[in-house]
């Protein structure tokens, strides 16, 4: 019996695109939610409590926070005392919310020098006018976030990025594995992507009702006394492309030119459930093998 491929069918252009933009994306929400968790909610937080400087107070608020307006209320500023008393003062960042913050953060830094020579606009009670400047110049939203993320948020984007990433490892383990791979013909036999060898006497039936629409067959075959089954994948392997002779076709019309078994080519839609478990079988099969 000669091993000699009469045709061979490869991983497909079809199938790298689409491993590669599955681990492109898989990588980008990794490095995305670690980036969160590292910095970026911590710059939100970090926009928060500046934004509250600028605000009205609100009911509810945290002791610690620090609305300009209502100091500038609470006593009589002129234009100068107020823009000494202002400079003065540094960010309100009590302890229990420094872990929550950007790690450099300089937690001695003084108010935004739009509020130390904000005097004429907290006269006219527009401390908004101020904030915008500031978001602006910090390249900051002007409406900001609407709370503080806490340490059971930050701490999700780090699971949620441990996720992505074991994700994008079991992806590459599966893509490595099937470039590894193939199917081809010979004289005598199919050997499917596992590289499970299938006598052509040994088949038995196949089942080529997803053939035309998803490139799918199914090979039953007797090994040694026991029905298995065995894929033909012609849409990762080989594919349909007219320019390259449409490999995955030409290799399964010879599979079908040396068989003699059932051929089942039509399919009703209580049948479509049965051949997406027999699908599902096949793969554990050929990972068994």
């Amino acid at each position: 019996m000669s091993n000699t491929p009469i045709i061979e069918c490869k991983p497909s252009k079809w199938f790298k695109i689409r491993a590669v933009l599955i681990l492109l994306m898989l990588t980008f929400f990794t490095a995305w939610f670690f980036k969160d968790g590292h910095s970026g909610y911590r710059e939100k937080n970090l926009e928060y409590v500046s934004q509250q400087l600028f605000a009205e107070k609100k009911e509810g608020q945290s002791d610690y926070i620090v609305n300009a307006i209502e100091v500038f209320k609470s006593k009589e500023f002129t234009s100068e005392s107020w823009a000494e008393y202002a400079s003065a003062q540094t960010l309100p960042t009590p302890n229990v919310e420094r872990g929550l913050l950007p790690r450099d953060l300089d937690y001695s830094q003084k108010w935004p020098e739009e509020l130390v020579n904000g005097y004429e606009a907290l006269k006219e009670d527009r401390p908004d006018k101020l904030w915008k400047e500031y978001s602006a110049r910090m390249k900051w939203s002007i409406d900001g976030p609407e709370k503080l993320y806490d340490e059971g948020k930050i701490r999700e984007q780090f699971i949620v990025s441990g996720i992505c990433l074991a994700l994008t490892l079991f992806a590459l383990f599966v893509i490595l594995r099937i470039m590894g791979r193939n199917m081809k013909v010979t004289d005598t036999s199919y050997f499917a992507p596992g590289g499970k060898e299938v006598p052509f006497t040994s088949m038995r039936k196949i089942d080529k009702r997803k053939w035309d629409n998803k490139g799918l067959a199914l090979i039953h075959y007797d090994d040694e006394g026991s029905m298995k089954k065995a894929k033909v994948d012609g849409m990762v392997y080989g594919h349909f492309n007219e320019e390259d002779g449409k490999p995955a076709e030409v290799l399964f019309d010879h599979i079908l030119d040396n068989f003699k078994g059932e051929l089942v080519e039509y399919v009703s839609d209580d049948e479509e459930d049965e051949a997406e478990d027999s699908s599902s079988e096949t793969e554990d099969a050929e990972t068994k093998e």
